[in-house]
C-alpha cells in the first residue's frame, strides 16, 4: 500500500486544526500542531508534504514560521498554504514575500480547501521527480570524476555536485548562490572569462571547446582544471545559464 501524503496542519485554535483534519483525513495523513514553534518541530520530525499555516499565532506568527522554511535549502519547496482571516493586500503581498505558494480565507471552504491541497501535492510530486532525477545524473557524472557547476546568467553558482564541493573542500550547500568567478577564478582572469560568459549568454559569441585554468578552493590554493562550458536552454531557446565541468588536471602532473 502507498504511502499517504502528510499534511501539517497548523493553528493555535484547536477546532479549526480538527475541522480541516476532518475534511482531510480520508486522504491524508493529518499531523496537527498548534504554535509556530511546534509547528518547526513537526516539520523536522514529521517530513510533512504540504502545511497549512495559520497567520496568528502568539508565539511566531505564520509569516516568520514560513520565511525560515522558504529560507532553508531542506524545506524551501516545501509547500505552504497561509490561512487567514486577514483579507487586506498588504497582508497577502507580505505573504507572498516570504515564499508562500497559496493562500485560503477563514471560514475555510471544504471544497477549496481539498481543491487547493490536491493540486499543490500534484506539483509537489512534479518537482520531487525533477530533483530525483537531477541528483541521479549527478551521481554519474561523480562516478566520472568530473566536477560540475550549473552558473545562471548572472554568474551565481546554482548548481554544485558532490565531487566539485570534495575537490573544492565546500561543504553541500556553501557555494550555492555565491559568485563562480569571484569566488573561484584567479584574480588576474576574472575579467577575460566573465567577457567572454557575458557574450555566450548574449548571444554574441561562442563558447570555447575547453578552457585550461586554475580553479581557488576554499583554503586559497590553486588546482589546475580544464573546463568544458556548455549554454543551458529552455524549452523556447532562451538562454538560462552555463553548464561547465572540469577536469582535475593535478591529478596528471
Amino acid at each position: 500500500m502507498q504511502d499517504r501524503d502528510k499534511v501539517l496542519i497548523v493553528d493555535d485554535e484547536q477546532a479549526i486544526v480538527e475541522l480541516m483534519g476532518l475534511y482531510l483525513r480520508s486522504d491524508y495523513e493529518v499531523i496537527p500542531a498548534y504554535s509556530g514553534k511546534e509547528a518547526l518541530d513537526k516539520v523536522k520530525s514529521e517530513k510533512p508534504d504540504i502545511i497549512l499555516l495559520d497567520v496568528m499565532m502568539p508565539d511566531m506568527n505564520g509569516y516568520e514560521v514560513c520565511r525560515v522554511l522558504k529560507t532553508s535549502v531542506e524545506t524551501q519547496f516545501l509547500p505552504v498554504v497561509m490561512v487567514t482571516a486577514l483579507s487586506g493586500k498588504d497582508d497577502r503581498i507580505k505573504g507572498i514575500e516570504v515564499g508562500a505558494d497559496e493562500f485560503l480565507g477563514k471560514p475555510v471552504n471544504r471544497l477549496e480547501l481539498v481543491t487547493r491541497v490536491r493540486s499543490l501535492l500534484r506539483i509537489k510530486h512534479l518537482q520531487d521527480k525533477i530533483l530525483a532525477e537531477r541528483n541521479e545524473a549527478m551521481n554519474y557524472l561523480d562516478v566520472a570524476g568530473f566536477i560540475v557547476f550549473v552558473i545562471d546568467n548572472d554568474m551565481k553558482i546554482h548548481l554544485v555536485n558532490s565531487k566539485g564541493n570534495d575537490v573544492l573542500g565546500y561543504g553541500e550547500f556553501e557555494l550555492i548562490g555565491h559568485d563562480f568567478i569571484n569566488l573561484l577564478v584567479p584574480e588576474e582572469e576574472r575579467t577575460n572569462l566573465r567577457e567572454k560568459f557575458s557574450k555566450a549568454l548574449e548571444g554574441q559569441d561562442e563558447l570555447p571547446e575547453f578552457i585550461e585554468l586554475p580553479a581557488i578552493t576554499k583554503d586559497g590554493n590553486e588546482i589546475p582544471m580544464r573546463w568544458y562550458d556548455t549554454l543551458l536552454k529552455d524549452n523556447n531557446g532562451n538562454v538560462t545559464g552555463i553548464l561547465r565541468s572540469g577536469e582535475d588536471l593535478s591529478k596528471f602532473q
